[in-house]
């Protein structure tokens, strides 16, 4: 028998209670919003569960969850930044807990093999409650885990309760989501409370249910689609699950809050990347050369570059001999990359490089030497990416991982590399569903082939984070194709990489662009996302494509050589007036949205599950929105800029917009930045009403400058 225990762990916004019962089972009974006392969780019953797992020892598996395991300990741990709850808990001896495992096994007496602890972060300057869980073996030969739910409780119901999900795009009374979403808003109207879930596995690892099941929410690993989770535990080993969290709010629209108390925790905890490590313009040179890039065409794109106030290029796919022997191709840079290097170092810019993770060329020197690293499929094949036969994945769970680090830290201290763009699939095909999934090799780290999938992702992560180590001036991208879905980002990838190539669009598609830099960057800071975005030699590049690709930061695609002299002054104009103003104000630190800018109407990309290979198609949606859209990047007083766009099909050249951002007590000046010319000085709660805007172009673009003013300042310039 135990005796009766209550432990809780709060910071000033949000409490979670537990609760250790006589009989040694530990549990939440509580979680509950400190300002106004409303209660998330239901009232605690023996069924309800703090997490659940498979386990197989040998031939026995059994279904374990919290009620399996009596308390141990628990234990305090403070910091500047937040109080650490961590409680042990151990298995019972089969016979204790009065069950029997599913097939004939030693599960009975063997109550000590597995110990669970379940770590629990209240941080003191967000209402934010993290949580995470290890598992150690004391098993004397491997144990897998499967269907890991590491957070589980039953939430209150409540008359219209609802949950915003698919990038806050949609609503719903229940969601089961794998591979999408890292974060969902839980509303309960009638109680003007709410809550905002979310998990930080990675990529295509993640699960999560809210009220698929009644009122029980669940957050795991993906146990549904492809990359099924699995963890070989060997003997004397600790797994460590990923992370999730709980937000409390109250008496606030839930997009406020996810601009605001979600990003500033995104921002200030988890993300690796700060505003002033990216450039405000790069040009890259995907799409617009890659086979017929060379060093003449290189110097004299950088030389306009230098020109045009731009700070970074890119050299993409195509500068290399062969994916795995990593130096430059001696057709086309017949003289390495050293002229490239002086060039840019000569004026200013920093040079990016493109470089595969795990794709090797099959007549690679590395692919010779070293074919047991190989990816293997389910047909004991070499896997490779759709469209990509000549190159095949090596395994990152394999000593393929270490080579690869050294391979690409070489690379970058060679070329001074300030920008690198990491690419190619290593767990999934992002373009084939169902293909490449995970490793079938019996020679690698992973026990088994669906244990490889985590590993997988864990070995880029290492790779990226000891990359940052070495070359911490170095600003890393980890793309889609690498992360193994399309159009994917999420909370694990921004904890390791400064930025994530996103998607390949181009200038024909910009309202799907400003679309998935607007849903995605309520997750994740908007200059972690990197876009294949416009070409600067096309003619809407001048004033929508410039504009449209800075709602994030400015990537552009184009061969500079092919603008007019007219073009290039256009651009230098406002090239350089973006970079003084970022200057005076670092705007792409910010992102608003509240609901003044709904999600555009612009079609969504192709959803990866139902679409075979078709690598511009599932890219590039023709566009037919009617409905204008923005962004704003604004400072808490206010100040800053908003940005407005009509597309081709709007029949609508005013709109009024509503400015919530506004101070309601403070005066401000709003200024037409193209046209150079004042709109007119407003209180910030004439702002906060509505603010009538009208643009005459099909498609158009209206960029407003707001600036707070003292009264004294308004009286001198009215005069």
């Amino acid at each position: 028998m135990y005796e009766m225990t209550k432990i809780s762990i709060e910071n000033e916004w949000l409490s979670r209670g537990f609760e250790v019962n006589k009989e040694g089972l530990f549990r939440t009974v509580s979680l509950q919003n400190k300002t106004t006392g409303f209660e998330y969780v239901k009232p605690a019953r023996d069924t309800e569960e703090e997490f659940s797992f498979i386990c197989y020892y040998g031939e026995a598996m059994m279904v374990l969850k919290t009620r399996d395991f009596s308390y141990e300990s628990h234990r305090f741990i403070s910091s500047e930044e937040s109080e650490t709850l961590t409680v042990r808990l151990m298995l019972r001896a089969g016979g204790d807990a009065g069950y029997l495992p599913f097939a004939i096994g030693s599960w009975g007496s063997a109550g000590s093999l597995l110990a669970v602890e379940l770590i629990y972060q209240a941080y003191h300057q967000h209402p934010v409650i993290r949580k995470r869980m290890t598992i150690s073996s004391k098993a004397d030969y491997p144990v897998r885990i499967q269907y890991l739910g590491w957070e589980q409780l039953a939430l209150s119901p409540g008359e219209g309760r609802q949950v915003h999900h698919s990038f806050f795009t949609q609503t719903s009374a229940a969601v089961s989501n794998c591979m999408d979403d890292s974060v969902m808003a839980i509303e309960w109207p009638d109680a003007n409370e709410g809550l905002l879930v979310a998990t930080e596995a990675p990529g295509s690892m993640k699960h999560m249910e809210l009220f698929a099941n009644g009122d029980h929410l669940h957050i795991g690993y993906n146990d549904k689609e492809e990359t099924i989770f699995e963890w070989q535990l060997e003997p004397g080993e600790t797994f460590e699950s990923d992370c999730s969290f709980f937000l409390s709010f109250c008496h606030e629209k839930w997009q406020d809050v996810v601009d605001r108390q979600l990003g500033s925790f995104v921002k200030n905890r988890l993300s690796v990347c700060l505003p002033e490590q990216v450039p405000t313009f790069t040009v890259n040179t995907w799409e617009t050369f890659y086979s017929d890039i060379n060093e003449e065409i290189v110097l004299e794109n950088i030389k306009i570059a230098a020109e045009m106030g731009i700070e970074a290029y890119q050299l993409d796919c195509g500068w290399y001999f062969l994916h795995g022997d990593f130096e430059p191709d001696p057709v086309k840079f017949p003289r390495g990359l050293d002229p490239i290097v002086e060039a840019c170092r000569a004026s200013n810019i920093k040079l990016g490089l493109w470089m595969s993770v795990s794709n090797m060329h099959i007549d690679s020197s590395i692919a010779k030497e070293h074919p047991e690293w190989f990816l293997t499929d389910e047909n004991e094949q070499h896997g490779f990416m759709v469209g990509w036969k000549d190159t095949a994945i090596m395994c990152l769970d394999s000593d393929f991982k270490g080579w690869i680090l050294d391979e690409i830290d070489r690379t970058v201290k060679k070329y001074d590399v300030k920008l690198l763009k990491l690419d190619l699939a290593a767990v999934r095909d992002p373009y084939n569903p169902h293909k490449s999934i995970g490793c079938h090799s019996r020679d690698h780290h992973h026990g088994t082939q669906k244990s490889s999938n985590l590993r997988i992702y864990r070995s880029m992560f290492w790779i990226m984070d000891e990359l940052r180590n070495r070359n911490p001036d170095c600003l890393l991208d980890l793309t889609f194709e690498l992360y193994g879905v399309l159009h994917n980002m999420d909370l694990a990838l921004i904890q390791h990489a400064h930025q994530n190539w996103i998607v390949n669009s181009d200038t024909a598609w910009l309202d799907n662009l400003r679309r998935m830099i607007h849903t995605r960057s309520r997750v994740v800071p908007s200059y972690t996302l990197n876009f294949g975005s416009c070409h600067l030699t096309d003619p809407l590049s001048r004033h929508v494509g410039f504009w449209s690709a800075l709602a994030a930061h400015g990537l552009y695609y184009g061969d500079l050589r092919k603008l007019s002299g007219a073009d290039r002054e256009h651009y230098g104009k406002w090239i350089k007036w973006v970079k003084d103003y970022r200057t005076e104000f670092d705007f792409l630190a910010y992102h608003q949205v509240s609901d003044t800018f709904p999600a555009s109407d612009a079609p969504d990309h192709v959803d990866r599950r139902f679409h075979p290979y078709s690598f511009y198609e599932a890219a590039r949606v023709k566009s037919t929105a009617k409905e204008w859209d923005g962004f704003a990047k604004l400072k808490e007083d206010g100040e800053g800029l908003i940005v407005v766009f009509r597309p081709e099909h709007s029949e609508q050249p005013n709109q009024s917009y509503a400015l919530p951002w506004m101070k309601a007590e403070e005066r401000y000046a709003v200024y037409d930045v193209l046209r150079g010319s004042l709109v007119g000085y407003f209180n910030g709660k004439t702002l906060q009403e509505g603010l009538e805007l009208h643009i005459v172009e099909q498609p158009g673009v209206l960029v407003l400058q707001i600036q707070r003013l003292l009264a004294e300042a308004v009286e001198i310039d009215q005069k």
